[in-house]
């Protein structure tokens, strides 16, 4: 499957010389606060695809499809997403195994940040929170999970919600 990552010229220049890199979570800003997601993300990677290769912790980000089409991203478009000012950039086109990618929704995965539900509609999504708000701390953290697991469907939605 071809994706596309965008990475610090750190990690270029790291990738030009050893032909390798995996992901360090210490250089995550917020890994602290994201601990939650980000080791919920790994888990459903070892149930789904399987464990990683020794030494890898954490998936590198990429981008099947920019913007609902399989185009690569495009870097003066998102500029501001990644670094400071002044920084470069670089887009990696790479080549994984099908088996060895797990595809989520952009946008799931940044309500899932907020520590939100994911639902389909404003109504679902109403009825969820009332039913979420009225639960112990475990049962939401087990309604969270599984609700998460939406993050995995890909599907294009084109309405407004």
């Amino acid at each position: 499957m071809i994706l596309w990552t965008i990475q610090p010229e750190e990690v270029f220049d790291l990738i030009q010389r050893t032909g390798v890199y995996h992901c360090d979570i210490n250089k995550s800003g917020d890994y602290d606060f994201l601990s939650c997601q980000y080791d919920w993300l790994v888990s459903q990677m070892k149930k789904r695809i399987g464990y990683p290769p020794e030494g890898v912790s954490y998936p590198v980000w990429a981008y099947q499809r920019w913007r609902l089409t399989k185009r690569r991203p495009d870097l003066r478009a998102v500029r501001w997403y990644w670094g400071k000012i002044g920084e470069k950039h670089y887009r990696l086109e790479v080549d994984i195994p099908d088996n060895e990618v797990l595809l989520t929704d952009r946008n799931s995965w940044d309500i899932m940040l907020n520590n939100g539900l994911l639902s389909y509609s404003e109504k679902e999504y109403n009825e969820l929170e009332k039913i979420y708000d009225n639960m112990t701390l475990e049962r939401q953290i087990e309604m969270r999970n599984k609700n998460w697991e939406r993050v995995f469907d890909i599907r294009p939605i084109y309405d407004d919600w």
